[in-house]
């Protein structure tokens, strides 16, 4: 018994993630998790390894909401690779349906996304597309039988900038949540056809057509005059068939043959069609050609398509309209009424069967996010010149994290919105700060000789008389009104047992990080080797997260 968790429901769960960074404060955090020199520790997925993470936080970088981006997975255009075409029986997840074409094999200097509606039937692709802002409804038919879909592009500039390994952004104006009912006169039930499959294309066979000819006047409103050294004598061979005309400005109409003739003294056929030639500009020297009838029956409306017939072989339909509104479809070549009867017991003539393909609801580039399988979300941030200043440029980090919504005190300037970037040391200014070394641990104790504070000294500024310290959020009992264990009135103890007094007036010697300790929620973890922090530091983090 299949169990089937739909792309949709992750789709939406996608949404909801991307509408919640939106709406809330997330953080990349920095944390220190390593226990010796090249000992750190590995993230688990237990509270103790996020109580460990959020105790050694360093410092943390706001995530914008202009830097978060939904992600798709990256299938550059290669020649001779085989894509996966678009088919509504068929699961597309993980599938390549569609390829990006990078500036080095087209002419807009760009990076454009293309959907796959057919592969010539499992063909290799040979010919990349080529974008044309003049190109009808962004579909394009190429030379190695494939047919693209055009979807959206990004520069140069956003590529370099949000690519991550294996994935790429949706980018250009989209509807996160498209509304079906957005046009209140062209309310959307259902789906176009994307295609008509002929499952049989080689074994069908006999199919009775006309390839060329020439529209010699009309009659009256419903009635054609042809000329053609193709057409048959007798009368009615055409009935119930497809009459295809072009005009000479290149506009082209289909109808269906009610009936024909010929007339021998004038060598020419008339035929009567359902429809209006005239009306629609049908003039002489309009071409035409004749085809078994495409009969599309659905409950939505307007689609239309050919037959492409090969030495009476039906190899692929040709859409002419795509029609809307469709949620259940059949399609079928009718039989012609002469030269073609796959029932006689002695014929060869093989009736083609026809496969109807419905896009997306709404058609394609309808909802990209849905269309485009996209479960990917990409939180991005960096580390600028101005944020290095403001925090520590030494030492290493080995641990990185996103946070939801953590608290932050009021800065002493009175502000209270949440800073950009965050330095979660706290800063001591004591003149002992020579008895100190980096990595050193200090503590503070009570008359007992009990440990009340510990932490990791993190950084020696002698500029400053300063000492910056980390992982200071240990077991011990935070002083009143804090989050933190320190207390002021305390001396620092070294690892040698020698005090170190803060320098007075304390309240104007400790400078704490606005971070309120442990808050927020840990939505990520991930551990690496330590990385370590200089002058010259300009991180750029990347994290995509699957739902």
């Amino acid at each position: 018994m299949a169990e089937i968790l739909t792309t949709k429901l992750k789709n939406d769960v996608t949404r909801q993630f991307y509408a919640d960074i939106l709406a809330g404060s997330y953080y990349f955090m920095i944390s220190s998790t390593v226990t010796g020199e090249l000992n750190r520790l590995a993230a688990v997925n237990s509270l103790q390894s996020k109580n460990t993470f959020s105790e050694g936080i360093l410092f943390g970088k706001q995530v914008f909401p202009a830097d978060v981006k939904f992600m798709i997975k990256y299938y550059p255009w290669q020649k001779d690779a085989l894509y996966t075409q678009y088919d509504d029986l068929t699961s597309l997840e993980d599938k390549n349906f569609y390829s990006v074409v990078g500036p080095t094999n087209n002419d807009s200097g760009d990076y454009r996304v293309y959907k796959c509606l057919s592969n010539n039937n499992d063909a290799v692709s040979t010919v990349p597309p080529n974008y044309n802002p003049e190109t009808e409804n962004q579909i394009y038919r190429m030379p190695d039988g494939y047919v693209w879909k055009f979807m959206y592009y990004l520069t140069e500039q956003q590529f370099e900038a949000y690519n991550a390994t294996g994935y790429i952004p949706l980018l250009g104006l989209f509807d996160i949540n498209p509304d079906l009912a957005q046009d209140a006169n062209n309310v959307i039930t259902g789906s176009e056809v994307s295609d008509i499959y002929v499952t049989n294309y080689i074994d069908n066979a006999g199919y009775p057509t006309l390839d060329l000819g020439i529209i010699n006047g009309n009659a009256n409103d419903n009635t054609l005059l042809l000329r053609s050294s193709e057409l048959s004598v007798i009368n009615n061979y055409y009935s119930g068939m497809t009459i295809y005309c072009n005009t000479p400005s290149n506009v082209a109409h289909t109808y269906v043959i009610d009936t024909y003739t010929w007339d021998s003294s004038a060598d020419r056929g008339t035929v009567k069609v359902i429809g209006d030639p005239v009306a629609d500009a049908i003039i002489i020297n309009s071409t035409f050609k004749i085809l078994p009838t495409v009969e599309i029956i659905g409950d939505g409306t307007g689609a239309v398509a050919i037959p492409r017939v090969v030495n009476g072989r039906i190899t692929n339909i040709e859409l002419l309209e795509t029609g809307k509104n469709y949620n259940s479809i059949t399609a079928t070549v009718l039989d012609t009424p002469f030269d073609f009867d796959p029932d006689e017991t002695a014929s060869t003539d093989v009736r083609a069967a026809l496969r109807p393909i419905l896009s997306p609801v709404g058609g394609h580039n309808f909802n990209l996010i849905d269309e485009m399988q996209c479960t990917h979300v990409l939180l991005y941030s960096y580390i600028t010149e101005t944020d290095n200043n403001k925090i520590g440029k030494t030492n290493s980090y080995s641990c990185i994290g996103l946070v939801k919504s953590p608290v932050f005190t009021e800065a002493a300037n009175g502000d209270v919105t949440s800073p950009d970037v965050f330095d979660n040391r706290i800063q001591i200014i004591t003149d002992g700060y020579l008895s100190l070394e980096v990595d050193g641990i200090v503590i503070q104790q009570d008359v007992n000789l009990n440990t009340t504070f510990s932490a990791r000294v993190h950084e020696i500024d002698e500029s400053s008389n300063s000492v910056f310290l980390c992982n200071y959020m240990g077991p011990q009992v935070n002083s009143a009104n804090n989050d933190l264990a320190l207390d002021y009135t305390k001396d620092l103890v070294n690892s040698t047992g020698q005090l170190i007094p803060i320098n007075t007036p304390v309240a104007n010697n400790v400078i704490e990080s606005r971070y309120t300790q442990r808050s927020g929620t840990v939505y990520f973890m991930e551990d690496f080797f330590p990385l370590i922090r200089e002058e010259s530091s300009r991180e750029e983090y990347k994290l995509v997260l699957e739902f």
